[in-house]
């Protein structure tokens, strides 16, 4: 279950603020975890992937990254919690 909540906050929770800064990233981070039902702490595997898959589909990440952006990003990170 660690792979998971590594892989969410080394690379899903990292990028958002990246691109996004640390307070918009948590407001991005806020409104998946509301949509998708899943907690940002002690994840699984369903959680993750939900929550990915609701970050990938929110408007404002979407909007900076482009559909295609965004859709690798989820790529990525699904492949990230694999490895970790």
């Amino acid at each position: 279950m660690g792979g998971y909540q590594d892989a969410f906050d080394n690379h899903v929770r990292t990028k958002l603020e990246a691109s996004f800064g640390k307070a918009v990233g948590m407001l991005i981070l806020a409104s998946a975890s509301n949509k998708s039902g899943a907690a940002t702490m002690g994840i699984g595997a369903e959680e993750y992937t939900r929550l990915c898959d609701a970050i990938a589909g929110d408007e404002r990440v979407v909007g900076m990254w482009g559909v295609s952006g965004a859709q690798d990003a989820l790529e990525q990170w699904k492949n990230a919690a694999e490895i970790s």
